[in-house]
C-alpha cells in the first residue's frame, strides 16, 4: 500500500531531462534550464517533483538526447490567431447544434462548448446542446459525457489548478471538476488527425471492451457508437443488454481492462514560457521518461482516497506527423498531433511535450497507451481517477500489466 504524503520533506536534486518541442520542423531538440530540481520525497513511491522546461534555440540540439521536435513551416503563423476562448456561448450555438447529425461532429462542437464554458453542465446552453445531440445523433448523456463517445470523453483533463472536487459528481467526470478542462487527446479536434485519408485506417483505438453505469447486479451498458466514419477500433464485442435508464444516476463505473502499479514512478511539475501547465512528466520506476501526465503537480498530490496507486489503460491514439500544408486553425481547442501544450488560453499550435525519451523507447505508431492514474480505497473496493496520462508501450510491458475488475466513483 502507498502511504500518505509527507509534502514536509523537501531536498534537493539534480536537474531531471524533459523538453516541449519547439517549432515543428524537426530541427530543435531541448533540454531542462540548468540548475537544481526541487524533489519533493514522499513517503510513498508516487513521487512529485518539479521542474522548467526552456525553449532553447536550434544551434543547442545537440546538448539533448530527448527526441526531435516535430513542427510545421514557420510561414504558418501568418494564416490565423487564436480566439480568445473564455466568452460566453452566442446564441448560434444552439441552431449548430441542431444541424448535427453524427458524433464526429458532434463531439468537436461538444468539445467547443464544454472547454469555453466554465461548469458548463449547470448552463442551460449545455441542456439544449445535450439533448439535440442525443435526438440527432443518439445515445444518452451520463454525468455530461456522451455515451457513443465514451472513451474519448474519459480523456478530459483539467485545464486549471483546482483541486476541488464535487463529491456529488463521480471522479471519472468532468463535472465532478470545480474549475476548468479540456480535451487534449480528442481527434476530432487535430486537423493533423482527422484530415488523413480514410485509406490511412483507423485515428484511434480502445482498449475495453464494455462500460457498465450502476451496480454488478444490474448495470447499465454503455452503448458506443461504431460507425465507421468515426475511424475508432473497438476490441471485438456485442451490444449487451442496455439495463435500466434509472442507472445513468449512478456514479460507478465498472470496466476490465490491463493494470500496473504505480511504485516507484516520479512525477514531474512541466512549465512553459515560466509558467506551469497542466502536464507533468511521468519518470519510471528505472529513472527513465516513460510518459506523461496531464495534470498539475497539485492536483496528483491531493487525491480524496488513501490507498495505492495504480494506472489502468484506456485506449491509443495514432502517432501522426504534423502536415505542413496544415494551416493553424482559428478555433483555441484545436491542437497538434502527439500531447499539446495548454497556455491558459488555448492549445499551442507549433510546439509540444516530448512524450518519452526517444533515446531509449522506439517511435511507432500506435507505441504510446492513454492510461488513467486511479487511487484506490480498499476498504469499499472502489477508487477515483486521479489523471489521465500518456505511457510508451514498452515502459508499460516492462512492468507486467494484469487485467483486473475495476470500479471507478
Amino acid at each position: 500500500m502507498l502511504a500518505a504524503h509527507n509534502l514536509d520533506r523537501w531536498t534537493l536534486d539534480a536537474p531531471m531531462k524533459g523538453a516541449v518541442n519547439e517549432g515543428r520542423s524537426r530541427a530543435h531538440e531541448q533540454k531542462a534550464t540548468p540548475g537544481h530540481t526541487i524533489v519533493a520525497r514522499l513517503d510513498q513511491p508516487l513521487t512529485i517533483t518539479e521542474k522548467e522546461v526552456a525553449r532553447l534555440p536550434a544551434n543547442n540540439s545537440k546538448q539533448s538526447n530527448l527526441p526531435t521536435a516535430v513542427s510545421k513551416i514557420e510561414q504558418q503563423q501568418q494564416f490565423a490567431t487564436f480566439e480568445p476562448i473564455w466568452k460566453p456561448v452566442d446564441p448560434g450555438y444552439e441552431q449548430g447544434f441542431k444541424e448535427i447529425d453524427e458524433w464526429f461532429t458532434g463531439f468537436q462542437k461538444y468539445n467547443q462548448l464544454v472547454t469555453m464554458t466554465e461548469r458548463p453542465h449547470a448552463t442551460p446552453e449545455f441542456t439544449k446542446a445535450t439533448k439535440q445531440l442525443t435526438k440527432n445523433c443518439g445515445g444518452n448523456f451520463i454525468h455530461g459525457l456522451p455515451e457513443a463517445m465514451f472513451d474519448y470523453s474519459l480523456l478530459w483533463c483539467p485545464a486549471d489548478a483546482s483541486t476541488t472536487r464535487d463529491d456529488s459528481e463521480p471522479s471519472w467526470s468532468w463535472t465532478s471538476h470545480s474549475g476548468r478542462i479540456n480535451f487534449p487527446l480528442d481527434p476530432t479536434s487535430c486537423p493533423d488527425t482527422f484530415t488523413l485519408p480514410r485509406s490511412t485506417g483507423e485515428n484511434f483505438r480502445s482498449e475495453i471492451q464494455n462500460f457498465h453505469i450502476g451496480p454488478s447486479s444490474s448495470p447499465y451498458t454503455i452503448r458506443r457508437d461504431k460507425h465507421a466514419s468515426l475511424r475508432i477500433r473497438y476490441p471485438p464485442y456485442f451490444h449487451a443488454p442496455r439495463g435500466h435508464d434509472p442507472t445513468l444516476e449512478s456514479t460507478t463505473l465498472r470496466f476490465t481492462t490491463q493494470t500496473i502499479p504505480a511504485d516507484g514512478f516520479t512525477a514531474t511539475q512541466l512549465h512553459y514560457a515560466s509558467q506551469e501547465i497542466p502536464c507533468s512528466q511521468l519518470i519510471n520506476p528505472d529513472g527513465v521518461h516513460a510518459g506523461v501526465l496531464m495534470a498539475y503537480e497539485s492536483a496528483l498530490s491531493a487525491p480524496h482516497y488513501h490507498g495505492p496507486y495504480e494506472f489502468v489503460l484506456l485506449s491509443r491514439n495514432k502517432r501522426v506527423e504534423p502536415a505542413e500544408a496544415t494551416k493553424k486553425p482559428r478555433s483555441a481547442v484545436m491542437h497538434p498531433p502527439g500531447t499539446p501544450i495548454w497556455d491558459g488560453q488555448g492549445f499551442v499550435w507549433d510546439e509540444e511535450v516530448v512524450d518519452f525519451d526517444e533515446g531509449v523507447f522506439e517511435r511507432g505508431e500506435w507505441c504510446v497507451l492513454n492510461v488513467m492514474l486511479i487511487r484506490w480505497d480498499e476498504g469499499r473496493g472502489v477508487a477515483e481517477r486521479v489523471a489521465v496520462g500518456r505511457m510508451h508501450e514498452r515502459a508499460w510491458e516492462e512492468l507486467g500489466p494484469v487485467r483486473k475488475d475495476v470500479v471507478l466513483s
